[in-house]
């Protein structure tokens, strides 16, 4: 009888040893998984943007080196895609102007995909309609990247009463720096709008494509103006 007593007791001991380890792993793994799917997600959302950033240049090249004119919401709809009414599958918007430069570029078949960020989870406010109303950026706007308006509709800047893409001559600013666009934080940010964007889970910190290509991964002040949004809104 006391050996079945002990038996049973040391098999307890081993149930609950088995179960702290495991709880153990658990807690030493589940934030490594968590910490490589968020830069997984990163690096993911960089490709994006380095792919559009590609399909501008092309665009620039085809066209005298003038942006494309996107007069309405030019922050958005530069490019980006719509969604199937029957299974919600995106496809590119051919009303874009963007867009016949980005098909033949890249994303093996899958180019619809580029506009959106895998980790946008929206614009949040604090009223919850006043950003994107629980979608996403890309499914709210048909991308998740919101763009330099100015750089689409040269009135903005003060550069022409008609509305017009600017031209990569008329830009000073050094393209290393000059912000073409990137995940909406910047924008939230550089505007202090009060909402939230931090999709990559760093504070006022996205990623952003410059007119030299490069995308990095930055962090946003807010503007010291007031106004249209200037050519080099991250300081």
């Amino acid at each position: 009888m006391h050996a079945k007593v002990a038996h049973r007791a040391f098999a307890l001991v081993e149930l609950v040893i088995s179960i702290v380890l495991i709880l153990v792993l658990l807690a030493l793994f589940v934030p490594a998984l968590h910490s490589a799917r968020l830069v997984s997600q990163r690096e993911q959302c960089a490709s994006n943007l380095s792919a559009i950033g590609e399909a501008l240049h092309i665009y620039l090249d085809d066209n005298d080196g003038q942006f494309p004119t996107v007069s309405d919401r030019g922050g958005w709809n530069y490019g980006g895609v719509r969604f199937s009414t029957a299974d919600g599958t995106p496809f590119l918007d051919s009303n874009r102007p963007l867009n016949k430069a980005l098909s033949p570029y890249t994303m093996h078949g899958d180019v619809a995909h580029t506009y959106c960020c895998p980790a946008d989870f929206g614009i949040v406010g604090d009223i919850p309609d006043l950003g994107t109303g629980g979608r996403t950026a890309c499914r709210a706007f048909g991308t998740s990247y919101r763009a330099n308006a100015q750089l689409f509709d040269a009135r903005l800047g003060g550069f022409d009463e008609q509305p017009r893409g600017m031209y990569r001559d008329e830009i000073i600013t050094s393209p290393s720096r000059m912000l073409v666009m990137g995940d909406a934080v910047w924008y939230e940010v550089a505007e202090s709008t009060r909402r939230n964007a931090d999709w990559h889970q760093v504070e006022g910190t996205g990623n952003i494509l410059f007119l030299d290509n490069s995308i990095r991964f930055q962090r946003v002040r807010p503007r010291g103006v007031v106004g249209p949004i200037m050519l080099e809104p991250v300081p």
